[in-house]
Parts: structure tokens; C-alpha cells; sequence
């Protein structure tokens, strides 16, 4: 594919070093890369990369018409499939030219918050888990992550520089200790963190020898100077220095015994194997440790907010002088720094999520009418946000274009320290895993999850072979409680009781740990939300429809609806998992949100590359259904399937309650050319995945199925698979580039066919990737941080009114 990347400015700094050295990544594997901008130093780095650069028309106020017809006629003669802006005035420009061609507009967006008068079709990709997660629970589904990447082949502390000719060039060469600090001398988001570095060495140098070294220029230029003379005039010459800008700032870094910043900055530096101390605004130092790891992985390498009891100044002086006297000390912080960047910030790795986002794009372009009302829409809040920046200027206050002056982190929404999340699920922890336990698992990466098993019998216990104890730790951050109960958990008066019961295990575990919990939630249709919570915030989650499946989940459908209907009253936010399933559940005044199925993206990313398991014995090419057996199968397709002569493997347990179930399943297993393989564990599923060519979701079209989200679909895309579904509500969502509906058992039959001629030897192709980058924007860690951040919202008052559905 051709893609145009358009960077907010060429002058040096990390976000723009990061667009520059991804697009040349995304042309290392095998596309045409163009860069557009207003020339500035980094084109020189463009020419090194051996990218192509196109200078753009003269940029006026924004976004700016010339460059918006500039962009578009770049795109008609250069068959541009993408255009790429960063941050919101090229995004913005891109999304208008894109009317105006072919192309497609994706936008970056590297700042801590983004401007909401984006276009919400458009593709955006934004750089941390928080905004992520805020975005897409505002309504923006085409959001993606991908966090500034460090190119370590050119960024570490054994790439060659000449940093003897650094050190003499900026003085560096007595022996003292080099703190630095790169970055722009700009107002907004910046300028507080270098007054703060500059208070603080001015502290240190009085019992630690130690410089500092800034690295950057902006508008805020002269007022940084004239602060870095009063430290020299005090302390003496050389105590801070200030280069300006550096067109290559690595020997910087290099030279650093610790470093300052946030951002793609700080990255950098972790790249180098600096110990890192993050400065963010009102008052925030905090160092990289262990311990404050989560909180940065979720909202970025920033913070706001007081880190101590002192002044900022005096918490890093502190900092520094800990880290300055120590050099084991030192060596540590910065090895778990390189240790991050190499595990989760490669450039390789994030080439590879570009281009997924980028096939993406192109697999799912909003329609024209969607594009249009998205247009105007944003037309309106353009202007909007223009007059309340004029208001703010006659009002004497100032007006910035610049989304950094109010970072969303500033909420201080960050998992790791938060409270416990204590969740009444619908299945048992050892149950193939399903919607509860693959949400909890991504909320346990930063929050205690306490998992409460459905109550069993110890007659059923003893009949199923369970043996477990009350208390277990089965997953990093799960601990998992499981109630022994008499016989009879299903009969109306020992129900309510066993749940009770299941309820107070939980509690006396949460006490007896010490846990602070702050979000209940009950995807258990039989058990109720508490009447009280404190400041816990209760979600009730419907992950099937639990009334028009009460049969099948053995109860009845007036039992199911009073539970429900207590279950939404005691609620502060209802969560759905179809759209469809939402509309019931505000017909009863619930403020629904609706929290689709996720994948996980990664598990399955290397398909194509593994074995197939040596249990599958049938030929390609080869359809499946992978996922469990039972009476929700619409056995007219697959047995229409297996009369066609394809072949066709089951993979997962068989739970079929109803007889003539029993008795079809039996026949269509018979088939020579159908297999049946029981449950596998999750960690297996890969390779069965590789053996597969098309994925089937053959659920009946019943009342209870039209508001199911098939777990199974996602993972067949994860997976690069084609799809078949029949005619349910979220297949018909994900839309015909991603999956083919059939209305008929002979419909589904023909399109397993005819996906099964198109799979071909290779099975990959533009196809294949469209359908990972899909998956890869919806991951279970993607939905674990909506989750956490409708709570969040609702805690804060911003959850809207109830009885509406968003």
C-alpha cells in the first residue's frame, strides 16, 4: 500500500522522531512511504531514512484549506491509499482531503487527550491504555493503541556515537554527574518540569556534585535562561546546561547518569539505560520503579498531581540525590527501563501494529453517509471549541490549540493502587473460559480481581470431580472463592440463600486480605448487586440475554426478569453485551452501555506459523467450530455443511441438555468427513486454529441468540480466519468485509463452500491481515480499560442520566 504520513511539525522532539521513524519501519515491510510537512531539521532525518519527502503548501490557521487541497491532489496522483496525520490539525486536514480521494484517514493522536472535535469515523490511534479507553467509551470504535515506539537499533547504549566529542563540545568532560533533560521549552505541558529540574539541582549541587543538562528550544527559551544563570551566578558555571536544539539529541541520552522527562522522551532515555524520574504537572515526580510500572503503562509516561510531602522540588532533589550516591542503585532503575522498551516498545513490534491499522482502514471505510454526518457534527464542535477560545480571550484568559493543557491523566484514573474489583461471575473459574473470565483476567493485570464462583453442592462437587479450595490464587491478581453449598442451589428459596452465602465467603475475603473495593460486578444471573456498596461502584453485566436463556441456564424466565429488574434498580451503570440486548435492558430505565466480546489478538497472531495439532486427522481445506456443543447450535447448517462434502471439525465440550440434540449431534459426528475433538485448554487453541481455514458460528437464530455476541468470531478473526456466521445481530455489525451471513441452512452450506475454494494454500493476503488488525483493535485488554473507565465516569457524576442509552 502507498501511505503519506503527515507529522504535526518537523522540528526535533519525540512525538516527531516517532512518526518518522515508524514510517520507516512501515517501509521496511514492504510499503511506499511518503513524509508531508512544512520542512524543519528533522527532514534531514527523513532523507537518511531514504523516505521520500514532500514539502506541504504554506500552513495558515487550521485546518488550512490550501494544504487540505494540496494533500487530496497528492493523493489522486500518487494513488495514495492512507493518509496519516499526527495530532489534530494534519488529522483533521487528512480526514478533508480523504472526502476528496480516494484515500482513507487515519489519525495519531501522541498528546494526553484528544480533541473532540475529530471526526468520530475516522481511524485513530491514540498512545496509551487510558485515552484508549476513554475514546472508545465515548462512542469512537475505531480506536486503536499503539504506544510511541523507541527504534533500538539506533537508540541504546551500545550504538556508536561520538560522545567524547559531545562531552568536550557542552563541557561535560570534568567528572561530574549529568542529569538531563530533553525537551521543548514550551508553555504548555513542559515548562513547569524544567523549573522544577532547575529548583532542584540548584538543591542537589549543595552536597552532591552533579550538572544539568537541558536539551531543547520553544517559546519559553528566555525564561529558561534567565533561570539557568541564577543557578550558575549561585553555584557556579556549568551547573546547567543548555544546548538549544540538537538535531540528533542520542548523545544526550547517552551521557545521562539520570534522566528527566515524560513521554516519548522518557522512553528514549529508558532505551539508553538511564534511570528515568517522570515530571508531569501540578507538583507530579515520580521515579520508574516496579511499583509505579502499571500506572505509566496505563496512562502514559506522565502524571498529575503531588508525589510527596515536600515541595516538587525538593521530592526530586531527593530523588536525584538517592539515585546520584548510589550506583547500584542507579544500574538497576536503568536496566528495568531498557527492560520495558525492549519488551513492549520496539519499533518492529509497532511497524507491525501500524500496519494492522492501517489494513484495517482500508477493510472498514465508514460509509458515505456515516462520513458526512460525522463531517458536520464536527464542523459543529470545531466551531464551538473556536468560540470558547475567543471567549476565553476577551476574557483575559489564554486561548491554546494545544490538548496537552488538559491531559486526560489528570484524573488520575490509573489501575495500579486502585481498589479491588470483586465479581459475582456466571460460570466457575474452571468453565471454558468465556466473557467473564477473559474480562477479569485483563482487569487483573492492574487491579486485584476477586473472582466469586458460583455456589456448588458438595454432592455436585463430588459428582464432577471438583476439588478445590476455598480461597485460590488461579491467575496473577485473581483470587478466587468458592462456596460449598447443601444440595438444591437451584430451587426457589435454597437460590437465594446459596447466593447469600456466596456473598458473605466474598466478603469475609475481602476483609480478611485487607481489600479496598470500588467496583462490584454481577454477570451471574442468579445473583443480585448489594443494596449498599460505600463508594463501590455496582455494575450489573449481561453477557447473554439471561431472560430468554433462562431455560437453557436452568431457571425460568419470571425468575430471570425479577432478577434482572432488581438487578437494574440496584445498578449505578448497566452493562450490555449487544446493542441489541441493551435496547431491553433501558426499556426498564437502565442506563446501558454496551461492552462487546473482545479477542485476544495475540494468542493467536502466529497462526499461520505453528504446527496444527496432531489430534485434527481430517484434510485441508478445513472448516471448524471451535467453542461449546450444545442445544444453542443451529444443526440444520452443519449437518447442510457436512452433507456438501466438506470437511468440518468440532472442537470443544459437548453440553447438549435436550435429547434430540443429543441424538443430532451423534449423527453429524458420525459423518466420515466431520470430526469431533473435546475441550482443549486455551493455550492449545493456536494450533487448532492453524489447522482450520474458515470459522463457523452456526448458533440457531432463537431470541435468546439474537442477543449473543459469539466469543467464537472474534477468535476466527484474531486468527486471520474467514467467517460464516447465520443471521445474528453482531454478526451483521461486524459488517460483510469481516464476515459472510447466511439466512438459510443451504445459504450457510454455500458460503462454507465458497470460502473454503477462497482459502488457497496461503490462507494470508490483504484479507487475512484486515481481519487480525480488526481483532487487534478490540483485545480484552482494550475492553478491560472501558470497563474501567465507565466506572470511573460514573464515580465522577459524568455517566449521564439514567434511562438512556448512549
Amino acid at each position: 500500500m502507498r501511505v503519506l504520513v503527515y507529522p504535526h511539525d518537523l522540528s526535533v522532539g519525540g512525538s516527531q522522531l516517532n512518526a518518522v521513524e515508524l514510517a520507516a519501519a512501515v517501509r521496511e515491510r514492504g510499503h511506499d512511504v511518503l513524509v508531508h510537512g512544512v520542512p524543519g531539521p528533522l527532514v534531514e532525518r527523513v532523507h537518511e531514512l531514504g523516505l521520500e519527502f514532500v514539502p506541504s503548501a504554506p500552513v495558515g490557521r487550521r485546518p488550512t484549506p490550501g494544504v487540505v487541497a494540496s494533500l487530496a491532489q497528492v493523493a489522486a496522483e500518487r494513488q495514495v491509499d492512507v493518509l496519516h496525520g499526527y495530532e489534530w490539525p494534519p488529522g483533521l486536514e487528512c480526514h478533508l482531503a480523504a472526502l476528496r480521494s480516494p484515500a482513507v484517514a487515519v489519525t495519531t493522536v501522541m498528546s494526553m487527550a484528544v480533541a473532540p472535535f475529530l471526526p468520530r469515523t475516522s481511524h485513530l490511534v491514540v498512545g496509551t491504555e487510558q485515552i484508549a479507553a476513554h475514546e472508545r467509551a465515548r462512542g469512537r470504535q475505531r480506536t486503536s493503541l499503539l504506544e510511541p515506539p523507541v527504534d533500538l537499533a539506533v537508540n541504546g547504549p551500545d550504538v556508536p556515537l561520538d560522545l567524547a566529542g559531545f562531552r568536550a563540545r557542552w563541557g561535560l568532560d570534568d567528572g561530574r554527574p549529568t542529569v538531563v533533560l530533553v525537551t521543548r521549552l514550551a508553555r504548555q505541558l513542559k515548562l513547569e518540569g524544567v523549573v522544577t529540574a532547575l529548583e532542584a539541582i540548584s538543591r542537589v549541587v549543595r552536597t552532591t556534585p552533579a550538572r544539568l543538562l537541558v536539551v531543547g528550544d520553544g517559546e519559553c527559551r528566555a525564561e529558561v535562561r534567565a533561570l539557568s544563570e541564577e543557578v550558575d551566578r549561585v553555584h557556579g558555571p556549568g551547573t546547567v546546561v543548555l544546548t538549544g536544539e540538537l538535531a540528533d539529541p542520542r548523545p544526550a541520552y547517552a551521557v545521562a547518569d539520570v534522566a528527566l522527562g515524560m513521554g516519548g522522551s522518557a522512553l528514549r532515555a529508558m532505551a539508553f539505560g538511564a534511570p528515568l524520574v517522570v515530571l508531569g504537572e501540578g507538583g507530579y515526580v515520580a521515579p520508574l520503579t516496579e511499583q509505579s510500572l502499571p500506572g505509566f503503562l496505563w496512562r502514559g509516561w506522565y502524571g498529575y498531581g503531588p508525589s510527596g510531602a515536600g515541595t516538587p522540588a525538593e521530592v526530586l532533589a531527593d530523588l536525584l540525590t538517592g539515585l546520584l550516591e548510589d550506583p547500584a542503585r542507579r544500574a538497576a532503575a536503568g536496566a528495568l527501563g531498557r527492560r520495558v522498551v525492549e519488551d513492549r516498545f520496539s519499533l518492529v513490534a509497532a511497524a507491525r501494529r501500524q500496519e494492522a491499522v492501517y489494513e484495517a482502514a482500508l477493510a472498514d471505510r465508514p460509509s458515505s453517509a456515516a462520513t458526512v454526518g460525522a463531517s458536520a457534527r464536527s464542523v459543529g464542535e470545531f466551531a464551538a471549541h473556536h468560540l470558547r477560545r475567543r471567549a476565553r480571550r476577551i476574557a483575559g484568559a489564554g486561548a491554546t490549540e494545544d490538548f496537552n493543557a488538559s491531559p486526560l491523566a489528570r484524573d488520575g484514573r490509573a489501575p495500579a493502587g486502585a481498589g479491588a474489583v470483586l465479581w459475582f461471575a456466571g460460570a466457575s473459574w474452571d468453565a471454558v473460559a468465556g466473557t467473564d473470565r477473559h474480562l477479569a483476567t485483563a482487569v487483573a493485570r492492574d487491579r486485584t480481581v476477586v473472582w466469586v464462583d458460583p455456589p456448588m453442592s458438595f454432592v455436585a462437587r463430588r459428582r464432577r470431580g471438583v476439588d478445590v479450595a476455598p480461597v485460590t490464587e488461579p491467575w496473577p491478581g485473581v483470587v478466587r472463592v468458592n462456596t460449598v453449598v447443601v444440595p438444591g442451589v437451584s430451587r426457589p428459596v435454597l437460590r437465594r440463600v446459596t447466593r447469600s452465602l456466596a456473598a458473605r465467603h466474598a466478603a469475609h475475603v475481602v476483609r480478611r486480605r485487607g481489600l479496598d473495593v470500588d467496583v462490584v460486578v454481577v454477570s451471574d444471573p442468579e445473583q443480585t448487586l448489594p443494596q449498599r456498596a460505600g463508594r463501590a461502584v455496582r455494575v450489573y453485566f449481561e453477557t447473554d440475554d439471561f431472560v430468554a436463556g433462562a431455560a437453557l441456564l436452568g431457571s425460568d424466565a419470571g425468575h430471570a426478569e425479577r432478577r434482572r429488574r432488581t438487578n437494574v434498580r440496584r445498578s449505578d451503570v448497566v452493562l450490555a453485551i449487544t446493542t441489541e440486548l441493551a435496547g431491553h435492558l433501558a426499556a426498564l430505565g437502565a442506563w446501558v452501555r454496551v461492552l462487546p466480546n473482545g479477542a485476544d489478538a495475540e494468542h493467536y497472531r502466529d497462526v499461520d506459523g505453528i504446527a496444527a495439532a496432531d489430534e485434527v486427522t481430517l484434510d485441508r481445506p478445513l472448516a471448524g467450530v471451535v467453542g461449546q456443543l450444545n442445544d444453542r447450535l443451529d444443526l440444520d447448517a452443519l449437518d447442510a455443511v457436512a452433507g456438501t462434502g466438506s470437511r468440518l471439525l468440532l472442537l470443544g465440550p459437548r453440553h447438549e441438555q435436550d435429547p434430540a440434540t443429543r441424538r443430532r449431534l451423534d449423527a453429524l459426528i458420525a459423518h466420515p468427513n466431520v470430526q469431533w475433538v473435546d475441550r482443549q485448554p486455551f493455550a492449545r487453541l493456536p494450533a487448532f486454529m492453524s489447522a482450520i481455514d474458515v470459522g463457523l458460528t452456526p448458533y440457531a437464530v432463537t431470541e435468546f441468540n439474537r442477543g449473543s455476541h459469539p466469543l467464537k468470531t472474534l477468535e476466527y478473526l484474531a486468527a486471520g480466519r474467514s467467517v460464516v456466521s447465520t443471521d445474528l445481530p453482531a454478526s451483521r455489525a461486524l459488517g460483510a468485509a469481516l464476515v459472510t451471513v447466511a439466512t438459510s441452512p443451504a445459504g450457510f452450506a454455500e458460503a462454507t463452500v465458497r470460502q473454503l475454494a477462497e482459502a488457497g494454500p496461503g490462507r494470508g493476503g490483504p484479507a487475512a491481515s484486515g481481519r487480525r488488525a480488526f481483532a487487534m483493535q478490540h483485545t480484552w485488554t482494550a475492553r478491560a480499560g472501558e470497563l474501567l473507565a465507565i466506572c470511573h465516569d460514573v464515580r465522577c457524576g459524568r455517566a449521564g442520566a439514567r434511562g438512556t442509552t448512549p
